[in-house]
């Protein structure tokens, strides 16, 4: 084999660089880690006759925490180097979603899939600095039925295509939601496009879609889109959605009086 073929190339150098990076930027998963500890235990407690079975042992241990890890970091968009990738990642996310979930849906890829998710909450002031003083009731609302786990790390005022949304940012370990509204237009409505409801509640219509592992959950008044997107099961992202919902609306129905 000739030399050029040993010696890794700029892009390579490049990717190696971005893959160790995605890689130490991203936890590991806990149930992971616990499985290899008790498993390097149960080595030891065979004794010395184990030692290199042990050893021999801890590679593939190493290279599944780094598939893992890297795992993660693809999903979450760290690997995909370039805008173009990015935006067809996105379509292919929107294409099994209908027309009113496609603002939602949008957002959350755009803004918090690809967006910065700080590695430590910061304090609540400075994540809600730049949220819309309107808004804040909505920011209560969340606080008040989000799992003690998911800690806000943004809540702001952010434009996609041109358009307005008001975006709240949560993080619980790998696991991002977000909580969006935007102004409807007039041709977005699941009313108007005759979709079922996935249920009512207090007389609140709540619609629901799944696309690769993000789940969404909608529901419209008058003037307003609001959505729960999430890369949690569907069943739990509904259960959030179902807890927000009235005094969602009743946050937007205020706006709009």
């Amino acid at each position: 084999m000739s030399s050029e073929h040993l010696n890794s190339t700029p892009l390579d150098e490049q990717m190696a660089a971005r893959l160790r990076q995605a890689v130490r930027s991203e936890p590991v998963p806990p149930e992971l880690a616990v499985k290899i500890r008790q498993r390097l235990d149960e080595e030891r407690a065979r004794g010395f006759g184990s030692f290199w079975r042990m050893y021999a042992w801890v590679p593939t241990a190493a290279a599944l925490i780094v598939c893992v890890a890297a795992g993660i970091a693809y999903q979450q968009g760290h690997l995909r180097l370039t805008p173009g990738q990015r935006e067809s990642f996105m379509e292919s996310v929107l294409v099994n979603v209908s027309n009113p979930m496609r603002p939602g849906m949008d957002d959350h890829l755009h803004c918090s899939v690809y967006g910065r998710v700080p590695a430590t909450i910061p304090p609540l002031a400075e994540a809600v600095k730049d949220l819309p003083p309107q808004f804040r009731e909505l920011l209560t609302v969340v606080q008040e039925k989000v799992p003690p786990s998911f800690g806000v790390y943004s809540a702001h005022q952010c434009t996609r295509h041109g358009r307005k949304f008001v975006h709240i940012q949560l993080k619980s370990d790998s696991k991002l939601l977000s909580v969006i509204v935007t102004r409807r237009s007039v041709d977005e409505s699941f009313v108007r496009d005759q979709i079922v409801p996935a249920l009512t509640e207090r007389g609140i219509s709540l619609y629901e879609a799944r696309s690769k592992r993000f789940a969404i959950a909608a529901l419209e008044t008058r003037d307003y889109l609001a959505y729960v997107v999430s890369d949690l099961g569907g069943e739990e992202n509904r259960q959030l959605m179902l807890a927000m919902a009235p005094g969602m609306e009743s946050v937007l129905r205020r706006l709009e009086s």
